[in-house]
């Protein structure tokens, strides 16, 4: 059956079998987007980040220790 005009516009509404074959594909995508890959857990990338940050403030205050130091 076909429910779609020249134009590929749906003719019959809601109703059409396309439509809802459209609609179920992309809620089937939504619930299983997992399967693209896992998706980390954002409290783990919030630590990696903090801990990045210490890091580089470590490191940039350990610079400044040196230069402070070697200036006196």
């Amino acid at each position: 059956m076909n429910c779609c005009n020249d134009f590929n516009n749906c003719t019959q509404g809601r109703d059409c079998p396309i439509r809802k074959q459209r609609a179920q594909e992309a809620n089937d995508a939504y619930i299983n987007r997992g399967s693209w890959g896992n998706v980390g857990d954002p409290l783990e990338d919030v630590a990696a980040t903090i801990k990045g940050l210490v890091a580089w403030i470590a490191v940039v205050g350990i610079a400044g220790l040196i230069f402070w130091a070697w200036g006196k």
